[in-house]
């Protein structure tokens, strides 16, 4: 398996290469948000809570989407696809939104259970079936055929392939949490915003603001390294060449 190191470069390489594309579908997360932001401005009443919890939805859904084409996406971009039939992988995504969905919440059955077990089992779970909503997304798989094939690529991989589950997106959430402070308290500085305010229970707009569109152009980071994680998982193993019988090795001499 690839170490974290490569893995989180690859990640940042192959965002920043193609850029304008990912991160152009993911600003599509933000056009629910400003509309949820622009219906509460004026005040909170029954019309602005419905048509907040209507745009939430809505910023769900297209969450679920792109969750779901990013990685094929991914896919294309790292076979170096010279043409990429973008319409077909948008609607390809949506038709399988509701398997992708269907195994999370298998997945999330199977965890929880662990958890009630207790905590140990909830981990292993976890890591046995972390790569399952991808193997919808990647290789077709459906329901307990996707979580079986993930179980089957992770086995005698734990310990290397949880190390890699938490500790690049670790590293994703450290920088982007890094990011989203520093440029807060640059701001809180300029506008003379005490910090009391911007950490209590209902920080300025503008805080919030800086905070989701960071949040958001993060994602691709997620799902690329994720899908590398799994190409690099389920790819097949190398073959190596069997040793020569004594007849063939003899007759290789005469």
């Amino acid at each position: 398996m690839k170490p974290v190191t490569e893995l989180i470069g690859q990640t940042c390489k192959l965002y920043k290469k193609h850029l304008g594309l990912l991160a152009g579908y993911t600003a599509w997360l933000l056009l629910p948000y400003a509309a949820t932001v622009l219906v509460s401005l004026p005040t909170s009443n029954v019309f602005s809570e419905v048509f907040s919890f209507f745009f939430i939805l809505i910023q769900g859904i297209l969450a679920l989407w792109l969750g779901t084409l990013i990685p094929s996406l991914v896919r294309e971009l790292v076979n170096n696809k010279t043409k990429i039939p973008i319409t077909d992988l948008q609607s390809r995504a949506w038709h399988l939104v509701p398997s992708v969905v269907f195994v999370a919440i298998l997945e999330s059955a199977v965890v929880l259970g662990g958890f009630i077990m207790l905590i140990i089992p909830a981990f292993i779970f976890w890591v046995w079936f972390a790569m399952a909503q991808l193997a919808v997304i990647l290789d077709n798989k459906k329901g307990m055929e996707a979580m079986a094939w993930s179980r089957e690529i992770s086995r005698n991989k734990f310990w290397s392939l949880a190390w890699r589950l938490i500790a690049g997106p670790f590293v994703f959430l450290f920088v982007t949490a890094l990011t989203t402070g520093l440029i807060i308290t640059i701001m809180a500085v300029i506008l003379g915003t005490s910090a009391e305010v911007i950490l209590g229970l209902t920080p300025p707009l503008w805080a919030e603001l800086i905070s989701n569109v960071i949040e958001t152009f993060s994602l691709p980071f997620f799902l690329i390294y994720y899908t590398l994680l799994y190409l690099d998982l389920s790819k097949p193993a190398p073959s190596t060449p069997s040793s020569p019988t004594p007849s063939e090795a003899s007759a290789k001499e005469g």
